[in-house]
């Protein structure tokens, strides 16, 4: 008797672990990437491939190795866009240090079109997005790309064996083309990280606090470098704080920077 219940224990589990691998498998077998986001992921893909085999042309395409090459080439051609700058980021973290937040707030100061296109994910990776780039647009993005004016490009690819990122500067008519031709297929797929009319949580200078704190300054230093009494910075502090659902300025800093995007921290502790 004893036997046999043990068998029956045996074989319902082995029914049921059986069941979870289909289930599984299934999930595996069946993506729910709908065609119109296949053929984004696939018309992505081709455009990589034909700029890693197209060589380098001068004059025309310029490869670039390295962060400090892209972000010279990024100096070089921000100030000298006059319409729009478009960028796509599949995948985008907050830092503090980055270059492009301070191009990309003097562009619309001049009035320029400055709109981010990247993957709902970033939200979790990026707290500060919707602050930073309020006319975020969230989608299925496969492409690191940058167009000015639509006349000329920068457009990422794979890290080469050194693990240094690579990307290519273009002016080449079809291949700026093709990458503007993938933003408006992209459009109507996306939505706005912000609903229209709400302003974005953070200002300005709540930013510019948010910054200089995460590299390691504390409130008098930072008063002195924004010129600001000590007191306006630890007002600005506390109302990050409460933004990042942080209780001190050390959890800020780690949910600033995508604390616990691995399946950690905020999904065992809430």
């Amino acid at each position: 008797m004893l036997g046999g219940t043990r068998r029956l224990r045996t074989c319902i589990v082995g029914v049921i672990w059986h069941d979870l691998r289909m289930e599984s498998w299934q999930r595996l077998r069946s993506p729910e990437e709908s065609p119109q986001v296949a053929r984004l992921r696939a018309r992505s893909t081709v455009l990589l491939e034909r700029l890693a085999t197209g060589g380098d042309r001068s004059g025309t395409v310029q490869r670039l190795v390295g962060l400090p090459a892209l972000v010279v080439q990024l100096r070089r051609i921000a100030p000298a866009a006059t319409s729009s700058a478009w960028v796509m980021q599949p995948q985008y973290a907050y830092d503090p240090e980055e270059p492009g937040v301070a191009l990309t707030r003097a562009a619309r100061m001049r009035g320029i079109e400055t709109v981010l296109m990247t993957r709902p994910n970033t939200t979790r990776t990026h707290p500060l997005l919707s602050s930073i780039y309020p006319s975020t647009l969230l989608g299925p993005v496969f492409l690191r790309a940058l167009v000015i004016d639509g006349r000329q490009a920068i457009i990422g690819g794979p890290d080469d064996l050194s693990g240094q990122r690579t990307s290519w500067y273009t002016t080449v008519p079809d291949i700026v083309d093709a990458v503007v031709d993938l933003w408006n297929a992209t459009l109507p797929l996306c939505e706005p990280i912000l609903p229209k009319g709400q302003q974005p949580p953070l200002t300005d200078g709540q930013l510019d606090v948010a910054r200089l704190l995460c590299v390691g300054h504390e409130d008098a230093e930072i008063a002195q470098l924004l010129g600001l009494p000590v007191h306006t910075v630890e007002l600005e502090v506390k109302a990050l704080l409460a933004e990042l659902g942080a209780r001190t300025r050390t959890e800020a800093v780690l949910n600033m920077r995508g604390r616990g995007v691995n399946g950690g921290w905020r999904n065992t502790w809430g």
